[in-house]
Protein backbone atom coordinates (compact mmCIF):
# COMPACT_ATOMS: atom_id res chain seq x y z
CA UNK A 1 0.00 0.00 0.00
CA UNK A 2 2.70 2.18 0.73
CA UNK A 3 4.75 1.72 -2.85
CA UNK A 4 1.24 3.51 -4.24
CA UNK A 5 1.25 7.09 -2.40
CA UNK A 6 5.19 7.54 -2.72
CA UNK A 7 5.34 11.14 -4.18
CA UNK A 8 6.48 10.17 -7.69
CA UNK A 9 3.57 7.97 -7.95
CA UNK A 10 0.73 10.51 -6.61
CA UNK A 11 1.93 13.00 -9.29
CA UNK A 12 1.65 10.18 -11.59
CA UNK A 13 -1.82 9.90 -10.91
CA UNK A 14 -2.58 13.35 -11.77
CA UNK A 15 -0.46 13.79 -14.56
CA UNK A 16 -1.69 10.83 -16.65
CA UNK A 17 -5.60 12.22 -16.72
CA UNK A 18 -4.85 15.79 -16.94
CA UNK A 19 -2.34 14.65 -19.60
CA UNK A 20 -4.87 12.47 -21.76
CA UNK A 21 -7.86 14.63 -21.22
CA UNK A 22 -5.80 16.67 -23.70
CA UNK A 23 -5.15 13.90 -26.10
CA UNK A 24 -8.47 13.15 -26.22
CA UNK A 25 -9.73 16.74 -27.02
CA UNK A 26 -7.27 16.11 -29.98
CA UNK A 27 -8.48 12.72 -30.83
CA UNK A 28 -12.02 14.29 -31.48
CA UNK A 29 -10.85 17.13 -33.35
CA UNK A 30 -8.74 14.74 -35.60
CA UNK A 31 -11.52 12.44 -36.14
CA UNK A 32 -14.19 15.19 -36.71
CA UNK A 33 -16.21 14.29 -33.26
CA UNK A 34 -18.84 17.53 -33.27
CA UNK A 35 -18.84 18.23 -37.26
CA UNK A 36 -22.56 18.80 -38.05
CA UNK A 37 -23.71 18.28 -34.57
CA UNK A 38 -24.08 22.32 -33.55
CA UNK A 39 -24.70 23.09 -30.21
CA UNK A 40 -23.80 19.62 -29.02
CA UNK A 41 -20.55 19.50 -31.08
CA UNK A 42 -18.85 21.21 -27.51
CA UNK A 43 -20.27 18.19 -25.33
CA UNK A 44 -19.34 15.54 -27.74
CA UNK A 45 -15.51 17.14 -27.89
CA UNK A 46 -15.52 17.56 -24.24
CA UNK A 47 -16.88 13.78 -23.61
CA UNK A 48 -13.76 12.47 -25.52
CA UNK A 49 -11.57 14.21 -23.09
CA UNK A 50 -13.29 12.74 -20.03
CA UNK A 51 -13.21 9.50 -21.25
CA UNK A 52 -9.48 9.32 -21.88
CA UNK A 53 -8.83 10.71 -18.55
CA UNK A 54 -10.90 8.48 -17.38
CA UNK A 55 -9.29 5.55 -18.73
CA UNK A 56 -5.72 6.81 -17.76
CA UNK A 57 -6.31 7.27 -14.74
CA UNK A 58 -7.50 3.66 -14.05
CA UNK A 59 -4.44 2.95 -16.15
CA UNK A 60 -2.10 4.78 -13.89
CA UNK A 61 -2.78 2.61 -10.98
CA UNK A 62 -2.05 -0.86 -12.85
CA UNK A 63 1.31 0.94 -14.39
CA UNK A 64 2.35 1.99 -10.99
CA UNK A 65 1.66 -1.97 -9.58
CA UNK A 66 4.16 -3.09 -12.19
CA UNK A 67 6.67 -0.75 -12.83
CA UNK A 68 9.72 0.29 -11.13
CA UNK A 69 9.65 3.81 -9.17
CA UNK A 70 12.48 5.28 -11.62
CA UNK A 71 10.22 4.54 -14.61
CA UNK A 72 7.53 6.59 -13.02
CA UNK A 73 9.70 9.01 -12.53
CA UNK A 74 10.84 8.97 -16.41
CA UNK A 75 7.02 8.73 -17.45
CA UNK A 76 6.64 12.07 -15.47
CA UNK A 77 9.07 14.04 -17.07
CA UNK A 78 7.64 12.56 -20.43
CA UNK A 79 3.71 13.65 -19.24
CA UNK A 80 4.77 16.94 -17.75
CA UNK A 81 6.40 18.02 -21.03
CA UNK A 82 3.33 16.88 -23.27
CA UNK A 83 1.21 18.67 -20.49
CA UNK A 84 2.77 21.87 -21.39
CA UNK A 85 3.16 20.91 -25.27
CA UNK A 86 -0.55 20.63 -25.35
CA UNK A 87 -1.68 24.09 -23.19
CA UNK A 88 1.09 25.90 -25.15
CA UNK A 89 -1.07 23.67 -28.74
CA UNK A 90 -4.40 25.04 -27.46
CA UNK A 91 -3.42 28.45 -25.85
CA UNK A 92 -2.47 28.83 -29.95
CA UNK A 93 -5.55 27.33 -30.83
CA UNK A 94 -7.92 29.88 -29.04
CA UNK A 95 -5.74 32.53 -29.78
CA UNK A 96 -6.15 32.74 -33.71
CA UNK A 97 -9.67 31.66 -33.12
CA UNK A 98 -10.79 35.23 -31.27
CA UNK A 99 -8.02 37.06 -33.06
CA UNK A 100 -9.59 39.28 -36.38
CA UNK A 101 -10.16 37.47 -39.17
CA UNK A 102 -8.31 38.22 -42.45
CA UNK A 103 -10.02 41.68 -43.70
CA UNK A 104 -12.13 40.63 -47.13
CA UNK A 105 -9.59 42.62 -49.48
CA UNK A 106 -7.65 40.06 -49.19
CA UNK A 107 -9.22 37.54 -51.34
CA UNK A 108 -8.58 37.45 -54.56
CA UNK A 109 -9.97 41.02 -55.73
CA UNK A 110 -12.54 40.91 -58.31
CA UNK A 111 -12.96 43.21 -61.53
CA UNK A 112 -13.20 46.64 -61.05
CA UNK A 113 -16.96 47.48 -60.55
CA UNK A 114 -18.65 50.72 -62.03
CA UNK A 115 -18.87 53.85 -60.08
CA UNK A 116 -22.28 54.06 -58.33
CA UNK A 117 -24.61 56.17 -60.66
CA UNK A 118 -26.31 59.02 -58.67
CA UNK A 119 -29.59 58.89 -60.63
CA UNK A 120 -29.87 55.17 -60.04
CA UNK A 121 -29.24 55.56 -56.02
CA UNK A 122 -31.99 58.61 -55.92
CA UNK A 123 -34.56 56.14 -57.28
CA UNK A 124 -33.51 53.02 -54.84
CA UNK A 125 -33.37 55.49 -52.12
CA UNK A 126 -37.09 56.91 -52.78
CA UNK A 127 -38.45 53.22 -52.19
CA UNK A 128 -39.77 53.41 -48.63
CA UNK A 129 -42.40 50.96 -49.13
CA UNK A 130 -42.87 47.67 -50.32
CA UNK A 131 -44.80 46.95 -53.35
CA UNK A 132 -45.70 43.78 -55.34
CA UNK A 133 -44.41 45.16 -58.41
CA UNK A 134 -40.98 44.51 -56.92
CA UNK A 135 -41.61 40.83 -58.00
CA UNK A 136 -44.39 39.58 -60.61
CA UNK A 137 -44.65 36.37 -58.61
CA UNK A 138 -45.20 37.86 -55.06
CA UNK A 139 -42.65 35.23 -53.96
CA UNK A 140 -41.63 36.46 -50.61
CA UNK A 141 -38.44 34.66 -50.21
CA UNK A 142 -36.94 34.13 -46.49
CA UNK A 143 -36.66 37.91 -45.37
CA UNK A 144 -33.35 40.15 -45.86
CA UNK A 145 -29.41 40.63 -46.02
CA UNK A 146 -28.43 43.64 -44.83
CA UNK A 147 -24.66 44.34 -44.67
CA UNK A 148 -22.39 45.95 -42.36
CA UNK A 149 -20.89 48.48 -44.26
CA UNK A 150 -19.56 50.02 -40.52
CA UNK A 151 -17.55 47.00 -39.99
CA UNK A 152 -17.10 45.84 -43.93
CA UNK A 153 -16.04 49.01 -46.58
CA UNK A 154 -16.98 46.02 -49.14
CA UNK A 155 -19.73 43.38 -49.80
CA UNK A 156 -18.30 40.95 -52.39
CA UNK A 157 -20.65 39.17 -54.74
CA UNK A 158 -20.02 35.51 -55.60
CA UNK A 159 -20.86 33.35 -58.60
CA UNK A 160 -20.75 29.58 -58.24
CA UNK A 161 -19.46 28.17 -55.01
CA UNK A 162 -18.10 24.92 -53.98
CA UNK A 163 -20.18 24.42 -50.55
CA UNK A 164 -17.32 22.31 -49.14
CA UNK A 165 -14.82 25.20 -49.27
CA UNK A 166 -15.19 28.62 -46.99
CA UNK A 167 -15.80 32.20 -48.05
CA UNK A 168 -12.05 32.74 -48.19
CA UNK A 169 -11.23 30.07 -50.71
CA UNK A 170 -13.50 31.51 -53.17
CA UNK A 171 -12.84 34.14 -55.81
CA UNK A 172 -16.07 37.17 -55.87
CA UNK A 173 -16.72 38.33 -59.14
CA UNK A 174 -17.74 41.53 -58.05
CA UNK A 175 -18.46 43.93 -55.25
CA UNK A 176 -20.18 46.98 -53.54
CA UNK A 177 -17.76 50.03 -52.14
CA UNK A 178 -19.17 51.51 -49.47
CA UNK A 179 -17.53 55.46 -48.34
CA UNK A 180 -18.31 56.85 -45.14
CA UNK A 181 -19.54 60.60 -45.60
CA UNK A 182 -18.21 63.75 -44.23
CA UNK A 183 -21.51 64.60 -41.83
CA UNK A 184 -21.82 61.04 -40.98
CA UNK A 185 -23.27 57.90 -42.66
CA UNK A 186 -22.42 55.80 -45.58
CA UNK A 187 -22.74 55.94 -49.49
CA UNK A 188 -22.02 53.73 -52.35
CA UNK A 189 -18.63 54.70 -54.03
CA UNK A 190 -18.89 51.69 -56.54
CA UNK A 191 -21.15 49.08 -57.37
CA UNK A 192 -21.91 46.60 -60.30
CA UNK A 193 -24.27 48.76 -63.32
CA UNK A 194 -27.32 46.02 -62.55
CA UNK A 195 -27.38 46.72 -58.90
CA UNK A 196 -31.51 47.35 -57.94
CA UNK A 197 -31.54 46.35 -54.26
CA UNK A 198 -35.20 46.05 -52.75
CA UNK A 199 -34.76 48.97 -50.45
CA UNK A 200 -31.88 51.46 -50.39
CA UNK A 201 -32.26 54.77 -48.17
CA UNK A 202 -28.56 55.19 -46.59
CA UNK A 203 -29.10 58.16 -44.64
CA UNK A 204 -31.27 55.84 -42.49
CA UNK A 205 -28.81 53.40 -43.12
CA UNK A 206 -30.80 50.97 -44.82
CA UNK A 207 -29.59 48.70 -47.54
CA UNK A 208 -32.06 45.04 -47.70
CA UNK A 209 -31.61 42.47 -50.19
CA UNK A 210 -34.18 39.44 -50.50
CA UNK A 211 -32.69 36.49 -49.43
CA UNK A 212 -33.57 33.81 -51.99
CA UNK A 213 -31.96 31.05 -50.45
CA UNK A 214 -29.57 30.43 -47.01
CA UNK A 215 -26.65 28.04 -47.02
CA UNK A 216 -23.85 27.67 -43.75
CA UNK A 217 -21.56 30.16 -44.92
CA UNK A 218 -23.61 31.83 -47.58
CA UNK A 219 -27.08 33.85 -48.95
CA UNK A 220 -28.54 33.80 -52.21
CA UNK A 221 -29.93 37.81 -52.34
CA UNK A 222 -31.31 39.22 -55.28
CA UNK A 223 -29.46 41.75 -56.63
CA UNK A 224 -31.76 43.09 -59.19
CA UNK A 225 -35.90 42.97 -58.32
CA UNK A 226 -36.56 44.26 -61.65
CA UNK A 227 -34.94 41.06 -63.66
CA UNK A 228 -34.64 38.69 -60.41
CA UNK A 229 -30.83 38.36 -61.00
CA UNK A 230 -29.31 37.00 -57.95
CA UNK A 231 -26.18 36.53 -56.23
CA UNK A 232 -24.48 34.84 -53.43
CA UNK A 233 -22.75 37.23 -50.39
CA UNK A 234 -20.82 36.02 -47.19
CA UNK A 235 -23.61 35.79 -44.58
CA UNK A 236 -21.45 36.89 -41.82
CA UNK A 237 -20.81 39.91 -43.58
CA UNK A 238 -23.92 41.29 -42.66
CA UNK A 239 -27.45 40.56 -40.52
CA UNK A 240 -29.71 37.84 -41.51
CA UNK A 241 -33.42 38.77 -40.83
CA UNK A 242 -36.15 36.79 -41.54
CA UNK A 243 -39.97 38.18 -42.22
CA UNK A 244 -41.43 38.08 -38.70
CA UNK A 245 -38.27 39.98 -37.12
CA UNK A 246 -38.24 42.10 -40.51
CA UNK A 247 -42.06 43.27 -40.10
CA UNK A 248 -42.09 43.96 -36.57
CA UNK A 249 -39.32 46.55 -36.91
CA UNK A 250 -41.28 48.37 -39.89
CA UNK A 251 -43.25 51.77 -39.12
CA UNK A 252 -46.95 50.22 -40.53
CA UNK A 253 -48.35 47.84 -42.93
CA UNK A 254 -51.45 47.88 -45.00
CA UNK A 255 -53.39 45.66 -47.49
CA UNK A 256 -52.92 46.05 -51.43
CA UNK A 257 -55.77 47.99 -52.98
CA UNK A 258 -57.42 44.83 -54.56
CA UNK A 259 -56.81 42.51 -51.30
CA UNK A 260 -59.96 40.83 -50.23
CA UNK A 261 -58.22 40.57 -47.18
CA UNK A 262 -59.92 42.07 -43.48
CA UNK A 263 -59.00 42.82 -39.87
CA UNK A 264 -60.49 40.00 -37.84
CA UNK A 265 -61.01 40.12 -33.84
CA UNK A 266 -59.09 36.54 -33.78
CA UNK A 267 -55.99 34.51 -35.35
CA UNK A 268 -58.21 32.57 -38.34
CA UNK A 269 -60.27 32.99 -40.85
CA UNK A 270 -64.23 32.54 -39.27
CA UNK A 271 -63.68 34.61 -37.03
CA UNK A 272 -65.29 38.30 -37.02
CA UNK A 273 -64.64 41.38 -38.38
CA UNK A 274 -62.91 44.56 -36.55
CA UNK A 275 -65.12 47.07 -38.28
CA UNK A 276 -63.69 50.13 -36.42
CA UNK A 277 -62.26 52.78 -38.80
CA UNK A 278 -58.58 53.21 -39.05
CA UNK A 279 -55.82 54.54 -41.13
CA UNK A 280 -51.79 52.36 -40.11
CA UNK A 281 -51.60 49.16 -39.49
CA UNK A 282 -48.96 48.99 -36.51
CA UNK A 283 -47.66 45.49 -36.39
CA UNK A 284 -46.97 43.94 -32.40
CA UNK A 285 -46.76 40.44 -32.82
CA UNK A 286 -46.61 37.25 -35.31
CA UNK A 287 -47.91 33.48 -35.24
CA UNK A 288 -47.77 31.67 -38.16
CA UNK A 289 -49.30 33.48 -40.91
CA UNK A 290 -51.04 35.86 -38.71
CA UNK A 291 -49.74 39.49 -37.47
CA UNK A 292 -51.43 41.08 -34.64
CA UNK A 293 -51.45 44.62 -34.86
CA UNK A 294 -52.93 47.65 -33.31
CA UNK A 295 -55.21 50.58 -34.97
CA UNK A 296 -54.36 53.85 -35.76
CA UNK A 297 -56.24 56.91 -36.30
CA UNK A 298 -54.90 59.59 -38.49
CA UNK A 299 -52.98 61.33 -35.14
CA UNK A 300 -50.95 57.95 -34.73
CA UNK A 301 -52.85 56.94 -31.59
CA UNK A 302 -53.97 53.76 -31.65
CA UNK A 303 -57.77 52.82 -31.61
CA UNK A 304 -58.20 48.93 -31.11
CA UNK A 305 -56.36 45.77 -31.79
CA UNK A 306 -56.97 42.86 -34.39
CA UNK A 307 -55.70 40.47 -36.62
CA UNK A 308 -54.50 40.46 -40.02
CA UNK A 309 -52.77 37.22 -42.64
CA UNK A 310 -49.65 38.55 -43.58
CA UNK A 311 -48.58 35.37 -45.79
CA UNK A 312 -50.33 32.29 -47.50
CA UNK A 313 -48.16 29.81 -49.12
CA UNK A 314 -45.46 32.04 -49.10
CA UNK A 315 -46.84 34.64 -50.76
CA UNK A 316 -47.21 38.00 -49.10
CA UNK A 317 -50.50 39.47 -48.67
CA UNK A 318 -49.38 43.07 -47.44
CA UNK A 319 -47.64 46.34 -48.06
CA UNK A 320 -45.24 47.89 -45.78
CA UNK A 321 -44.10 51.27 -44.81
CA UNK A 322 -40.64 50.92 -43.85
CA UNK A 323 -40.60 54.70 -42.28
CA UNK A 324 -43.65 56.42 -42.60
Amino acid sequence: MKKFLKPAFLLFYLLMPVSFFFVGLLFAKLIDAGKGQMLAAGAIVLGYGVLFAGLAFVTSFIIVRYTKHRYVVIANIVLSVLLVSFLLYFRIQYKNRNSPKPAEHEMKAPKPTAPAEKGNLLVWSAIPKKKHLQNPENDMGLGFFTPNFYDNPLLYFFGNVNPEKSVMEHAPTDSIVFKRRGQGGFDIAQAPPWLVPEHMKLDYDMLYFEIAALGREFAEVVVNTQTRRTALVNKYGGKIIFWPAFLLQVHSVEFPPDSNEKVRARPFEQASEVNLPYSFLKPVSIKNEWMQVELWNDDFRPIGKGWIRWQRNGKLLIDYSLLS
